[in-house]
Order: C-alpha cells, then sequence, then structure tokens
C-alpha cells in the first residue's frame, strides 16, 4: 500500500485516540477501523504497529492492540522521563542550531501565540507537538529524537484527558491572551535560550516547563498528585 494511505490512517487513528472518542483500556479492532477509513488492513496494521513503539498503543497477546490505561505511577514516570530527556536535548539544541533551526523555533512560536488567542485548538496543538519534536531533532541524536517521540506522544495521552484547555466547558475559554499563557511564555524562554546558546539555561526551562505541565495534570486529576520533592531538579 502506498505511503499516502499510511499517513491518512496515521492522521485519523491519531485524531480518533487524542479526541478520546476511546478511553483508556479499550481494544482497536484493526478491521473495523479499515473498514470506516475506507482503507485496507494493511495500512491500518502498519499505522497501529507504529502507534505502539510511540507509546500510544499498548500490545495484548494474542488480543490486538488497546489504549493505555492511565495511572498515578505511569503518569509521573512518563513526565519525569521527558524531563530527563527533553532537558538534555534542550541542552544539546542550544550547542548545534542553525540559523534555519533559530527561524524554525521562532516561526512556531508566533503561530502558536496566534493560534491560542483565535481559540484554534487543533493548529495550537499540533504546532505545541512540533515544538517539541522539532527540538529534539535539532540535537541531532537519532535516539534522544526517538525516545522523545515515545514519551511526548504517552504523555499527551494524559494531557488530553486532563488539561482543561483541550476539553473546555465552555469554548470561549479558549480566546485568550498568549502573553497570560505560562506555556506560551515558557516556550519563548526555551527557544531564548536556545537562541543564547545557553545550553544550562535550555535544559532548565524545558525542565521546568515539564514539570509545570505535570503539576496541571495533577491538580486535574487528584489521583495522580504523587509528585515527590526534588523530582525534576538536577540533583535526581
Amino acid at each position: 500500500m502506498n505511503k499516502s494511505a499510511e499517513n491518512l490512517a496515521y492522521e485519523a487513528i491519531l485524531e480518533m485516540i487524542l479526541s478520546k472518542e476511546f478511553s483508556p483500556g479499550d481494544r482497536l479492532v484493526e478491521s473495523e477501523i479499515a473498514e470506516r477509513l475506507n482503507l485496507s488492513r494493511t495500512p491500518v496494521r502498519n499505522v497501529m504497529r507504529q502507534l505502539v513503539a510511540e507509546g500510544l498503543l499498548e500490545v495484548k497477546e494474542n488480543k490486538g492492540c488497546y489504549i493505555p490505561k492511565l495511572t498515578p505511577q505511569d503518569m509521573y514516570e512518563v513526565f519525569k522521563a521527558r524531563a530527563y530527556m527533553e532537558g538534555h536535548a534542550s541542552l544539546e539544541a542550544a550547542s548545534c542550531r542553525t540559523e534555519a533551526d533559530i527561524l524554525l523555533l521562532e516561526e512556531m512560536i508566533h503561530k502558536e501565540r496566534a493560534f491560542y488567542s483565535e481559540g484554534k485548538l487543533k493548529e495550537y496543538s499540533e504546532v505545541n507537538n512540533a515544538f517539541h519534536l522539532s527540538i529534539a531533532r535539532i540535537c541531532k541524536n537519532t535516539y534522544i529524537e526517538k525516545f522523545t517521540r515515545q514519551l511526548f506522544w504517552r504523555s499527551e495521552l494524559y494531557i488530553f484527558h486532563f488539561d482543561r484547555f483541550y476539553t473546555p466547558s465552555n469554548p470561549k475559554e479558549l480566546l485568550r491572551n498568549p502573553d497570560e499563557s505560562i506555556s506560551c511564555s515558557q516556550h519563548l524562554q526555551i527557544v531564548n535560550a536556545i537562541v543564547a546558546a545557553d545550553g544550562a539555561l535550555a535544559e532548565g526551562a524545558m525542565r521546568s516547563h515539564i514539570y509545570t505541565t505535570f503539576s496541571k495534570m495533577s491538580g486535574r486529576n487528584p489521583q495522580a498528585g504523587i509528585c515527590v520533592p526534588g523530582f525534576f531538579t538536577k540533583t535526581i
């Protein structure tokens, strides 16, 4: 099957997962999804394998693919690992970024702020995802990029379930001033540190950003409030 069919399947299945069409613990039936997307089972099967590798799906022996169950301990471990991995990626990116990389990151900041203020949820989410994964790519380490991607997508399951921005009770809540957004401000701090080639500052800014996200998730899901002192400090 050609690549475009797999791209279509990937985007469609990812949207199903992140839009919470499936709940944690639900099984994704390959044949049903293929029929729904009007595709053969081959591209759907390949995409589901990719999503398993990226942490968005889990395989149960002889039972197929499932949405992972969300637990406080898993959430803790995912965000802690993200802090390590993306913090180091930011440190590395500060020393090897090119002018083209800088322009790309600055353009993402501009788009993110615009989408945030306009309440364009889908576009905002896409540029946020691209921002984090681009920093991992900039550091030019295949393994850092691979594991960052896996951890990032796994964490998205928690973000889309517990972040009120993605599940607003009132759509008007999405019309906000980006200057008041902690996430937008922290992204700008990360970019400024990378532009200044200050690796330590970039690493600290990224870790702080991920800690902030984790704290928000814990607040929205009291059962996940298991953060311990020193969780994201450089001493761990």
